[in-house]
Order: structure tokens, then C-alpha cells, then sequence
């Protein structure tokens, strides 16, 4: 049987129409799952972890590397600025030579335990012959604190450390024996050997 002429069409535009009716519907379902699942979403307000440690405490000011009261400074940073009297204060005196020092040096009648002046990460650990036992650690500014004479280490090499971790006790040094029990402690800014006292107290987040 010959089909007539207009049936084609009629067949192409009712497959058009359906077909165009079920995207739609289609899409209208897609749009009201989306919506119900949205719907479902809890969202949290409050912090989830209360506990996080900052990589660098910019509002913290830099700490002295001890905690105990009774920790007083012997022996200063030598400065040609400073007058003659604070001068005799920062000379070493060792094997017949007096040497400029290079740090401060804080001594206390009992041992005592030496912290981190601030956050960083533990670059070096090493024994010197006249300096003793030293923990050296990288800070985020271009700063190296070196903390020297230590009796005890209570940290590893490659270890990260916030301000106040303990990193050892003091103890004694061939070089600065005349003190007895004692922190020698050095600061340097991109490399540049600096005045601890001249650090310690400010701002981190001024350096």
C-alpha cells in the first residue's frame, strides 16, 4: 500500500513534539532532585578544629629562651656603640685572648629549660668543642636562632617548633666556663650576626 504524501511530515513533527516534551519534563525532574538534595545539606557555623597552631604567631612578640625567673644575663652582645662599661660586659676572656661576644649569655644557679624564641624548624644539631652542645633553628623571616652550651636536646633535626617549645636544658662550655650554668644564645639575620636583645621583646610580625 502506497503511503500518502502528508504522512511523512505528520510523523516528523509528532517525534519533534515528543521528544521535545520529554526533555522537558526531564529537565524539570533534574531541577527538583537538585533542589531536594540541596535541601538536605547541613551547614556548619561553628570552627571544626579549635586546636590549630599557626605557622607563624605574627601578633606574638619574640620570647626569651627561658622560662624559669631567677635566669639572668652575664655576659652581653658586644657593641662598639655601647659605652666602655657594657663593653668589659661582653668581652670573653679564653686562653690569654679577649674576644668580642657574639650572643647573650644567661646564667642561673640551677639548670634550666631552653625554649624556642619563636616558631621555625630545627635546621642543625651539633657538638663544638668550645661551645658545646648547639640546637639551631630557622625561622620564617630570615632569622637563625642558635642556642649553645645546652646540657640536654629534647629535639630532632628537621622537627618543627613553636615559640616556648622546650629544646633542651642549659648546661656548660669549654669557651664560656667562668659562667658555670648558662645559655649562650646568638641571633642572625640573613645571615648577619645581630644583637639578640635588639630582637627578643618586639613584634614577630614587625621584623
Amino acid at each position: 500500500m502506497k503511503l500518502k504524501p502528508f504522512v511523512f511530515p505528520v510523523l516528523y513533527v509528532s517525534l519533534i513534539l515528543v521528544l521535545v516534551v520529554g526533555l522537558y519534563f526531564t529537565s524539570l525532574a533534574i531541577e527538583s532532585d537538585s533542589e531536594e538534595s540541596l535541601s538536605d545539606i547541613t551547614y556548619v557555623s561553628n570552627v571544626i578544629l579549635s586546636d590549630v597552631v599557626p605557622v607563624a604567631n605574627v601578633d606574638s612578640a619574640v620570647l626569651n629562651p627561658y622560662l624559669l625567673e631567677n635566669v639572668t644575663i652575664k655576659r652581653y652582645y658586644y657593641n662598639l656603640e655601647d659605652d666602655l662599661d657594657k663593653q668589659k660586659e661582653s668581652i670573653v676572656y679564653y686562653d690569654n685572648t679577649y674576644l668580642p661576644n657574639t650572643g647573650v649569655d644567661y646564667v642561673s644557679e640551677e639548670v634550666f629549660d631552653v625554649v624556642a624564641i619563636m616558631d621555625g624548624t630545627v635546621i642543625d644539631i651539633k657538638e663544638d668543642e668550645m661551645l658545646g652542645k648547639i640546637v639551631e633553628i630557622k625561622h620564617n623571616n630570615d632569622f637563625i636562632s642558635s642556642y649553645a652550651g645546652l646540657s640536654e636536646i629534647s629535639v630532632q633535626k628537621g622537627e618543627n617548633v613553636t615559640i616556648g617549645t622546650k629544646i633542651g636544658r642549659s648546661g656548660t662550655s669549654k669557651l664560656n666556663e667562668s659562667l658555670g650554668n648558662h645559655l649562650h644564645l646568638e641571633i642572625y639575620q640573613s645571615g648577619v650576626n645581630v644583637d639578640p636583645l635588639k630582637i627578643i621583646g618586639k613584634n614577630i610580625g614587625d621584623l
